[in-house]
């Protein structure tokens, strides 16, 4: 966990981010607003995947980033919205739960897949589990 405070959004002052600013994908990177609109502390915020990750500038440099999932104002470019404020939970925390939990699959794909297609692998539940809480006629 990462936890930040203030608005102001460059990676590359903070001591724990700086050795992967220049990996991050910023909305600067993926867009150029009309000169009239330039913002070059909007430019500066992560361009975010749907569950607030980070993404990468240069594809397949930094996989790693995926794991880093931003849920403050930093989000605010990427979504349009307040993020990380109250009314926000109910919108953005299943965004990001989803998010991890579908890496947390695919990162164990392979055990996964064995376990549902191997012949090897005993029973969920062994009768020993439930068998005290299954009625017979036996018991009475």
């Amino acid at each position: 966990m990462i936890a930040g405070t203030g608005y102001r959004v460059d990676l590359a002052r903070r001591p724990e981010l700086s050795s992967i600013a220049g990996d991050v994908l910023l909305w600067r990177d993926r867009y150029t607003p009309p000169a009239d609109q330039a913002d070059d502390d909007l430019g500066s915020h992560p361009y975010l995947g749907f569950a607030h990750e980070l993404q990468e500038k240069r594809p397949g440099t930094a996989p790693y980033l995926r794991n880093i999932h931003i849920y403050n104002p930093g989000g605010f470019v990427s979504f349009g919205l307040p993020i990380g404020d109250v009314p926000s939970i109910r919108r953005d925390v299943p965004a990001v739960v989803s998010g991890i939990s579908r890496e947390l699959f695919f990162a164990d794909l392979d055990k996964h897949e064995a376990r549902l297609t191997s012949n090897n692998v005993g029973p969920d539940f062994a009768p020993e589990a439930y068998s005290a809480a299954v009625w017979s006629e036996a018991a009475e």
